[in-house]
């Protein structure tokens, strides 16, 4: 590999680290204050609501300045909005609408930190080896995927309480991204399309970008549930946090023998092959969570997404990279306008979640969103099977 993807997957690891102890633990955290998922799924409208306005603005700082500046910033801020966090356990008891603020301070240091990342990752990986460089980095994540939720786990069997368990994983958060901006200032790298549109690239005149985006946005409907929804079904049905850390440490093996296996078949003129296996699965693995809410259930979606993951997640991103080099001349802006599709895409079906509370009685309203939300990756693959030419 070359140093610059040596370097960004380097980024990717340590940054992972802390986001899985975020995406796994800060929903549970402040869902034990609002006792509520339709009022997670506004917080994640807020937080992912907000990515493509700061996506456009670190496109363009980085037309000015090198990516550090834009991972810098995101970085930041994601630490200011988990101080909020931490200290603002009295104001969510008061108000359970104050996480709210949380949402709109990570959501904009997430935007300008997604966009550099995944900028990074078009820029970082050659065309010819990133079924490989994805794969590394699937490995790596995973590893800290393993280790976050076990020294999760370490630490909520030494406090007397959830809550506190919980606010001291949050400290070791900050402390872990204020450590990440120092790994980002050796991406001195720059935007190399300077001269590109935003609004040129968020067009749906082009036929292979319009399938594309379409297709984008079908993967950000299920993608959506991944933000909270599928987390917190599982610590419903694991009833407790201790199984529930220990359970994604279990996921997180079971990932990593994943990519170690699959990275052989994950070839470019499998793409497609692969691609259709990893639908179905995840289709499956969402349907047994959502019908068998018990921990054995919880253990059965793991050990089958997991899996899936691989196969789905790497061939759709091999596949939409793939598509974002045929305008290498203008691909920052074209990351900007595929990402701006995706949350739009997440914050709808957050909405249609909501909706569903709020027109269908007791607990169905989730199986009637969660069933059709799982069936999303069929029309993704439909659009992006052949988007590559």
């Amino acid at each position: 590999m070359t140093s610059l993807e040596k370097r960004t997957i380097l980024l990717n690891t340590v940054f992972n680290f802390g986001s899985v102890l975020v995406a796994n633990f800060i929903s549970v955290y402040l869902y034990i204050y609002t006792s509520s998922i339709p009022l997670m799924c506004l917080y994640i409208i807020v937080r992912i609501g907000l990515f493509p306005v700061f996506f456009i603005c670190g496109n363009a700082l980085s037309k000015k300045y090198s990516f550090t500046v834009t991972y810098t910033i995101g970085l930041i801020l994601i630490t200011t909005a988990l101080v909020y966090a931490l200290l603002g356990g009295p104001l969510f008891d008061e108000n359970p609408y104050y996480v709210l603020i949380a949402a709109a301070i990570i959501g904009t240091g997430e935007g300008f930190y997604y966009f550099s990342a995944n900028t990074m990752n078009q820029i970082a990986s050659d065309p010819e080896n990133r079924a490989r460089f994805f794969s590394y980095n699937g490995i790596f994540g995973n590893i800290t995927s393993l280790m976050a939720p076990l020294y999760a786990n370490l630490i909520l069997g030494m406090n007397e309480s959830e809550i506190v368990g919980y606010e001291r994983i949050l400290l070791t958060i900050i402390m872990i991204f204020i450590g990440v901006v120092f790994v980002a200032l050796r991406i001195n790298k720059h935007s190399e399309d300077k001269g590109s549109s935003v609004k040129k690239a968020l067009s749906m005149k082009d036929p292979v970008w319009r399938r594309h985006n379409i297709g984008v946005m079908f993967y950000g409907l299920r993608n959506a549930l991944e933000l909270n929804t599928i987390s917190l079904l599982i610590y419903r049905a694991c009833t407790n946090s201790i199984i529930y850390s220990r359970l994604q440490a279990v996921f997180a093996a079971i990932m990593i023998v994943s990519y170690r296996v699959i990275i052989r078949f994950l070839k470019k003129d499998r793409i497609n092959r692969t691609f259709k296996i990893g639908v179905i699965v995840k289709i499956v693995s969402t349907l047994i969570l959502l019908f068998v809410p018990t921990v054995t259930g919880a253990i059965a979606y793991g050990v089958i997404n997991a899996c899936a993951t691989v196969i789905y997640d790497n061939s759709y991103n091999i596949q939409s990279a793939n598509v974002i080099s045929l305008y290498r001349e203008e691909m920052t802006a074209r990351v900007v306008a595929r990402e701006t599709y995706l949350s739009l895409a997440r914050c709808v079906a957050m909405g249609f979640i909501i909706l569903c509370y709020k027109l269908i009685p007791g607990d169905m309203y989730l199986t009637v969103s969660v069933v059709l939300l799982a069936f999303m990756p069929i029309p993704t693959y439909l659009f992006m099977k052949n988007s590559d030419n």
